[in-house]
């Protein structure tokens, strides 16, 4: 009988590759040949592995290039260029558009000139922005809208519409142009050069508009002013 001793010597004087065929026999048996002969083949370009890495949704981002898109029925979406004016392939819903982390869709066509609200907001509301520098930093306008409709308003929403804040209204103005041609080809009405009514409330009374022509913005009495609506919806 050979001695552990002996066993220990002879193993130690193997080359790397048989201590390795050894090794692979106590865990494959019989398949040890066939394991081996796998991993000391060469690779070869054609049998490479490509791995895709997909994008981690984080939640508040958009993931879609940024730029102008027609939002069709069927709930697909088509990227717009407008140096070549791509017609619709399908029947356009909105008009989406994204700029980094905003995204909204934007109706075919306006709500008419008329009050934002009803009446003057006696509901004791504490949202109200009173300052320039605040009110285009809002991008709040669903939340707003929904407490524009509890005082009462006479825009008659779609399920899901709202009407935008101060932030989304510049979105849109900054995007005009792309948006105008896009809703055109669609068949709907270009935005007008004049004042839009948004969800940013300053008071209990006045609430902030913007002149999709210039740009520039006040307030006015959402009781008694009248201004165009262009509701939004979100990016679908």
């Amino acid at each position: 009988m050979i001695s552990d001793e002996i066993v220990k010597a002879i193993y130690a004087s193997l080359p790397a590759d048989e201590k390795l065929k050894l090794a692979l026999y106590s865990d494959f048996g019989e398949e040890a040949p066939t394991v081996y002969d796998f991993i000391k083949s060469p690779a070869k370009e054609s049998e490479e592995v490509n791995v895709t890495v997909q994008p981690v949704h984080i939640p508040g981002e958009v993931l879609t290039t940024d730029g102008v898109y027609y939002l069709y029925e069927d709930g697909t979406s088509e990227m717009f260029d407008y140096k070549k004016r791509n017609a619709p392939t399908k029947a356009v819903k909105r008009i989406g558009v994204v700029m980094g982390s905003h995204a909204l869709a934007v109706n075919l066509e306006d709500y008419p000139e008329q009050p934002l609200t009803s009446q003057k907001d006696t509901t004791g509301y504490t949202g109200y922005i009173s300052e320039y520098v605040d009110a285009v930093a809002d991008w709040n306008g669903k939340a707003n809208t929904e407490h524009i409709k509890s005082i009462g308003t006479g825009i008659e929403l779609k399920d899901g519409e709202w009407i935008p804040s101060v932030a989304e209204l510049y979105l849109i103005y900054l995007n005009k142009r792309s948006i105008d041609a896009a809703i055109e080809l669609s068949g709907g009405s270009r935005i007008k050069d004049g004042w839009y009514w948004t969800s940013t409330e300053r008071s209990a009374t006045n609430a902030w508009y913007l002149s999709l022509n210039d740009g520039l913005y006040n307030w006015n009495p959402k009781a008694t002013g009248s201004y165009y609506v262009r509701a939004v919806a979100a990016f679908h």
